[in-house]
């Protein structure tokens, strides 16, 4: 998943996560946490996936474990599997797995089997639901999948005004927004670049936007230095040509050249 992605993934759950658990896996919530803390053993969870400490309203606690993924791909069983089982140990409560997948795929599946284990998870195909009924709702925090949804092309100006007229905060509105035009971009580069020129007065106030500007930044600064380092400059060369610190650099260095 790409950094576009991994902003619009957070932006959803920070923001609208009740919705998303209510609607999409029928969880009548009564509160629910995001965890940021990730144990210790996992050595790499990527950022499309969120452990959410879920209290529903017969004051049931679990943990749900939701990710977000643009496209499958055959290892997401296995794992959701691994990561499960590693906050089940360390919570030790219930655990439930939602993949919501954006786009289609033959291949998608709802469980995962071996010659040991069965493992099943809800698996929501976005692609599936109806963007008619989430405009006809006024569902806001569903807004941003209008795009990916059946008939999205149909009501995607009215999903746009839905949230542009909306009661949010300007703030709110820039993120919701944004998520779209990102989330627009998985099926039309041209969808997600006309809904950018018509808000971008307003997505460049949100939070989203300036993260997405900062990661582009910080990539493009990467990249220099990874250019200067192959052409042959020194370490201190390069820091002194981009006032950069030095430490920086080197670590950039060690990531090309990592036996080094």
């Amino acid at each position: 998943m790409g950094i576009q992605y991994d902003i619009a993934s957070k932006v959803l759950i920070e923001k609208c996560r009740y919705e998303l658990l209510r609607h999409f896996m029928g969880l009548d919530v009564e509160q629910s946490i995001l965890l940021e803390e990730m144990p210790q053993e996992t050595v790499s969870l990527r950022r499309s996936d969120f452990p959410v400490r879920v209290t529903d309203t017969e004051g049931h606690v679990f943990l749900v474990l939701l990710e977000i993924q643009t496209a499958w791909k055959q290892d997401v069983p296995m794992r959701s599997l691994e990561y499960r089982m590693r906050y089940r140990i360390k919570y030790d409560l219930p655990v439930q797995t939602c993949i919501l997948l954006l786009t289609p795929s033959e291949s998608a599946a709802e469980w995962y089997e071996d010659d040991e284990v069965r493992f099943t998870y809800r698996l929501i195909p976005i692609y599936q639901w109806d963007a008619r009924n989430i405009v006809a709702d006024k569902l806001l925090c569903l807004v941003p999948f209008v795009p990916l949804m059946r008939h999205g092309h149909e009501v995607f100006l009215e999903a746009e005004n839905l949230l542009y007229n909306s009661s949010m905060s300007p703030s709110d509105k820039g993120d919701m927004l944004t998520t779209m035009a990102i989330l627009s971009g998985l099926i039309s580069k041209d969808l997600a670049a006309e809904l950018i020129r018509r808000r971008r007065d307003m997505m460049i106030e949100s939070a989203a936007y300036d993260l997405i500007k900062q990661e582009g930044k910080q990539e493009g600064i990467v990249e220099s230095v990874r250019k200067l380092l192959t052409k042959g400059m020194t370490a201190e060369n390069v820091a002194n040509l981009l006032d950069m610190d030095l430490i920086r650099v080197i670590e950039i260095e060690k990531s090309i050249n990592p036996v080094q």
